[in-house]
């Protein structure tokens, strides 16, 4: 009977190396079929830079080497996730808290983010009378001296998915405050400097409200569509004394579809409707040429702007918000200036502008 027990455990032990040893064998011999590489917004770990690690680190690149490559390992987690998103509501994933409806926010994986806490105006969110005062004589320096430089600054605060759509949030996320971070920092710049400052949270929140049929923002994904991008911009180009269309003024076409970002970090993207890229119609001849040039600075909101910048005027190029600094001032190349931040950013901006 021992001996039994002792060939029971052994052929235990080389039934599952060979079930993972077939698993690996089965998995490269089809990894074209298996490729995961269409659903991975990242990096790998690969075995030449685990080997070649830190040798007290070896161990937890390993781990992390075996986890990304695992045998399945996208088939795996693709089918817990469905499981979880059907049967509780929620997600795999540390950044996406899944909503009501289909939609998506993201949720508090980062201390320095917080976006969540920030969208209820959460008492501890909030910059102090120093840092607003500080940030604020920073910025009328950089408008002055772009100004002397023949260039016109715009401060463009975009606002987060989870303040235009509120009412898609899961329960737990009560307002604290209605005037939260962004709110009151704009105030502030607004009544302290002679900047312009676009915050068209107001506008676009009406507009969520009054024709939930006209999405602003995708379901899926962190960003604002085409819709939500021009009554951002339009935002701006009023500060520049520019003529704009009321908001149901521009007629929509779908152009086509798009799969968030949210549904890949979830594993759902086989599993949420794809969702409608829209564009304004004949959007070119509805206003005149403006002979001059601008430059965006910002996050990814900045860079849906491009396309009604080049229509509009002679020239338009988005740029990555850290690379706004202070060689600019004297020599800006061009005659307006968009610093654009979605206020989840807001940080960033900040630190960019203590640097001046």
């Amino acid at each position: 009977m021992k001996k039994l027990r002792i060939l029971a455990k052994y052929l235990f032990i080389a039934v599952f190396c060979g079930v993972i040893g077939l698993s690996f064998l089965v998995y490269n011999l089809f990894s074209t079929r298996f490729s995961t590489d269409k659903h991975e917004n990242r990096l790998r770990t690969q075995l030449p830079q685990t080997l070649q690690s830190d040798p007290r680190q070896l161990p937890q690149t390993l781990n992390l080497f075996m986890e990304d490559n695992a045998p399945f390992r996208f088939q795996l987690t693709w089918v817990n996730a469905q499981l979880d998103y059907a049967l509780f509501g929620t997600s795999q994933s540390k950044k996406v808290l899944p909503g009501k409806d289909g939609w998506f926010f993201y949720k508090e994986n980062e201390p320095e983010a917080r976006p969540l806490a920030r969208y209820q105006g959460r008492t501890d969110t909030l910059d102090s009378l120093a840092v607003l005062a500080q940030s604020s004589a920073k910025l009328q320096v950089i408008h002055d001296r772009l100004a002397e430089a023949g260039c016109t600054l715009v401060l463009d605060m975009t606002p987060d998915k989870a303040r235009i759509y509120r009412e898609y949030l899961p329960a737990g996320y009560p307002l604290v405050s209605e005037q939260n971070r962004t709110d009151r920092m704009v105030a502030y710049m607004q009544s302290h400097t002679t900047l312009p400052v676009n915050w068209r949270y107001s506008l676009l929140r009406s507009q969520a409200r009054l024709h939930p049929e006209r999405l602003l923002y995708y379901k899926a994904d962190g960003h604002w569509n085409a819709l939500g991008a021009l009554l951002g911009l339009d935002g701006v180009l009023e500060e520049l004394n520019l003529p704009t269309r009321l908001p149901t003024e521009y007629t929509v076409k779908p152009v086509g579809t798009m799969t968030g970002d949210m549904a890949y970090a979830t594993s759902l993207y086989d599993s949420v409707p794809d969702e409608t890229c829209w564009e304004v119609e004949n959007y070119a001849a509805l206003f005149s040429a403006d002979s001059r040039s601008v430059r965006v600075f910002g996050d990814s909101f900045g860079e849906e702007y491009i396309p009604y910048l080049q229509c509009r005027f002679a020239a338009a190029r988005w740029e990555r918000l850290e690379n706004f600094d202070a060689s600019l001032l004297d020599n800006p190349d061009c005659q307006i200036l968009i610093l654009e931040c979605n206020e989840r950013n807001l940080d960033k901006l900040l630190d960019i502008v203590e640097n001046f």
